[in-house]
């Protein structure tokens, strides 16, 4: 294979480069000030700078960020875990004075108690959903001890059924065991005149 095959795949046509974004500098060169066609190499260093002084800025702005009356110098440098809690304690705060009228501003939808383990053992209120799957299950229940005891009108119509055909099944035994004495006494009335003749 040739070497570097398969990660350029030239295209046909090209890419358009328009001259919109365009500005002199100060060689008097036209540079353009769209990012996508702005030199790679310059850029990338600078946008490595910009976001190592951002995250420098982040450090400095939570060391300024001291408790409520305390001073920073006074403090000793504090933790991530430390500053975490802290921030935790500030926005408590924040909420504890925040007017009644701002209750309009806040989410609807926000849950703003986690569920503990303990708190599902406790009775709560069912959906209306729930609510009309208990109901009908609950009324399915009441239909089959009913009609288990024979009391609707499905088992009444059942019961009947099988009374008819445990009837008529009792006639037919009764038949077939008439009919097998008919058959034995026909059977030995034959063996009987065989002997005496």
């Amino acid at each position: 294979m040739v070497r570097g095959s398969g990660k350029f795949k030239q295209k046909r046509g090209g890419g358009r480069n328009f001259s919109k974004n365009m500005v002199l500098d100060e060689n008097g060169t036209a540079v353009s000030t769209d990012k996508r066609w702005a030199p790679r190499g310059k850029d990338d260093s600078d946008d490595s700078d910009d976001s190592e002084e951002e995250e420098s800025e982040e450090e400095e702005s939570e060391e300024e960020e001291t408790p409520a009356g305390g001073s920073s110098e006074a403090q000793p440098e504090l933790s991530r875990a430390e500053r975490k809690e802290l921030k935790k304690k500030q926005a408590a705060a924040k909420l504890a004075q925040a007017d009644p009228e701002d209750e309009d501003l806040i989410n609807p939808n926000h849950v703003g108690k986690k569920l503990n383990i303990s708190d599902l053992g406790a009775p709560r209120e069912l959906s209306r959903r729930e609510r009309e799957q208990k109901e009908k299950q609950d009324a399915k229940d009441r239909y089959w001890k009913l009609h288990v005891a024979g009391k609707t009108d499905e088992a009444k119509a059942d019961l009947g059924r099988l009374a008819k055909i445990r009837a008529e099944r009792e006639a037919a035994a009764a038949k077939r065991v008439a009919e097998n004495e008919a058959k034995a006494a026909e059977l030995a009335a034959k063996t009987a005149a065989q002997k005496r003749s």
